[in-house]
Parts: C-alpha cells; sequence; structure tokens
C-alpha cells in the first residue's frame, strides 16, 4: 500500500506546476514563520531535484547567524545532523544526497533550542507523513524530542495515509498557502 502511494507522490511531485514559485511561497512561509524566528538552530535537508529546495532557508539562516545543521545517513540506518558554516561544507553521500562533510563539521547534541524540518512525499492531516520507506526520520525522532515541521506542497496534504506504529508525525505542516499547527 505505502509503496504504490510512493509511486504516485513521486510522479505527481515530478509534474508539479508552477515548482518553484511554490518552493519559494513554501521558504517564506517558514522563514516569517515564529517557528523561524524563535528558533536558534534549524536542521533542514539538502533538496533532491524534485524535493522543495530548501537553499533559500539555509543561505537565510548564513545571512541571520543562525544555526543550521543537515543530515548524514549513518551506518546504523539512523541519521545524525551536523552544523554547516557554508555550502562548501557538503558533498554528496549515502543515496546521492549533499551531505556535511563531518570531518569537518560538528555534529548536533543538544536539540533544546531546534526546529526540524521534515520531507515527505505527502502528509495527512494529524501530521503523519510518506517517506521513502527507510525510516531515518522516524527513527532520528522517536530517539529525540524535537519541533517539527513537513514541507509540503498543499496538493500532497490528504485526509490519511496508511501509519504503523514506527511512524512519527509531526506539529506542523508548511505548505506554499501557508503554515498550519495540527
Amino acid at each position: 500500500m505505502k509503496e504504490d502511494l510512493r509511486l504516485k507522490f513521486k510522479k505527481l511531485r515530478n509534474d508539479i506546476e508552477d515548482k518553484t514559485l511554490k518552493d519559494e511561497r513554501i521558504c517564506i512561509n517558514f522563514l516569517n514563520s515564529k517557528l523561524y524566528q524563535n528558533a536558534e538552530v534549524v536542521l533542514c535537508y539538502y533538496p533532491l531535484s524534485n524535493e522543495i529546495n530548501t537553499i533559500k532557508i539555509i543561505k537565510t539562516c548564513f545571512k541571520d547567524n543562525k544555526k543550521i545543521a543537515l543530515p548524514v545517513c549513518l551506518e546504523d540506518n539512523k541519521i545524525g545532523f551536523y552544523y554547516i558554516n557554508n555550502l562548501d561544507d557538503v558533498a554528496k553521500g549515502k543515496y546521492d544526497i549533499m551531505e556535511p562533510l563531518i570531518k569537518r563539521c560538528e555534529k548536533v547534541t543538544d536539540f533544546g533550542e531546534c526546529v526540524l524540518i521534515v520531507p515527505g512525499l505527502a502528509f495527512d492531516i494529524k501530521g503523519y507523513r510518506l517517506g521513502y520507506g527507510k525510516g531515518y526520520y522516524d527513527r532520528f525522532l522517536s530517539e529525540n524530542k524535537i519541533l517539527t515541521v513537513g514541507f509540503c506542497y498543499n496538493k500532497f496534504i490528504v485526509n490519511e495515509l496508511p501509519i504503523n506504529q514506527f511512524d512519527k508525525k509531526v506539529e506542523y505542516i508548511c505548505s506554499e498557502n501557508g503554515l498550519c499547527s495540527l
């Protein structure tokens, strides 16, 4: 069931209209929010070509002197977040995802003043997400209490997604139409 939905939403996302404009609106909605303004650290992701482009958020964090950290896929099927000081601190890692160079970046160990931007193919109105199926974010969220916001195109917010006992939900969803608390 989930695999069929993944294929469906991947295809829909590849065909999204006005992607650049929608990505910009999503980033602006987040950057104008109290979530961003109150965060000392933003845990973000470096976008794949068809994901919501978060480079504007990363660059704004640099400009605003906020700490920004990106995930690294670790050997035990977990993710760790590492602070970056500029975009030269990243290189292709596992799954061809741009990740921090852990030999020159400091690992995040305190998540108290952080907000985590969670990518997803789709989200439901309760905050559950459809990811890529590897469980990295769900494992991370099961071990860390952190403020979460899912990034999603509005047309990919659905009434209900199939879930299991390991799925973790986000507290907010940010789309091109705005930011909403769940």
